[in-house]
């Protein structure tokens, strides 16, 4: 069984290098063939490669391979088959898959000591982020604080509303004693704003 068309290395031309950092953008071709004209005709898609070591030039052929590297990345180079411009041996090596794994491991290892300094400095109360100026305990007593004057502000609202209702039910109730119902002292409201 062959294996998808997406996993196989794919062949391509680099067609702007340099003005991203780690990505290049590289340009494949592929023939379709037209049963009107009964022809094939090349078409080319552009896709965006990962460089992290900025080894590509324009003009370049290379190789690369489905991986996902981040939203808009989705291949990687794997070998240049032949350089355009400076050799290959003036540039710094394409990484290999192993080299790839060993990075990726690296960076989320550092992503995650960061969250955990960032977390366990919030029981301490220290710095955030080496030193920014943004104090842990500061951040957490501002957010406190922001919450218990919504609560206060909700608790007066209520208040407001109960005493509302308060005053509803005492008119109400005169209005029984009195014996009109609603019904009859819309009618004389209606009548008074006339």
């Amino acid at each position: 069984m062959r294996p998808s068309p997406s996993l196989l290395d794919v062949f391509a031309v680099v067609v702007s290098a340099g003005r991203m950092m780690n990505a290049a953008k590289a340009r494949t071709t592929k023939q379709i063939y037209n049963s009107r004209v009964q022809k094939h005709f090349t078409i080319s898609r552009h896709h965006l490669v990962s460089d992290p070591t900025s080894s590509l030039r324009t003009g370049d052929v290379i190789r690369m391979t489905t991986e996902r590297h981040s939203r808009h990345i989705r291949h990687v180079v794997t070998e240049i088959v032949a350089p355009w411009g400076d050799p290959i041996d003036e540039r710094p090596p394409v990484l290999t898959s192993a080299q790839r794994e060993e990075r990726r491991g690296a960076k989320r290892a550092r992503k995650l000591a960061r969250r955990e300094e960032r977390r366990g400095g919030s029981e301490g109360g220290g710095d955030v982020g080496g030193g920014e100026g943004v104090v842990v305990e500061d951040a957490g007593k501002e957010r406190d604080r922001k919450i218990v004057e919504t609560v206060r502000r909700t608790e007066r609202e209520r208040e407001k509303a109960v005493r509302r209702m308060g005053e509803a039910e005492r008119v109400q109730g005169g209005l029984d004693e009195r014996g009109l119902g609603v019904g009859e002292v819309e009618k004389r409201l209606e009548g008074m704003r006339i």
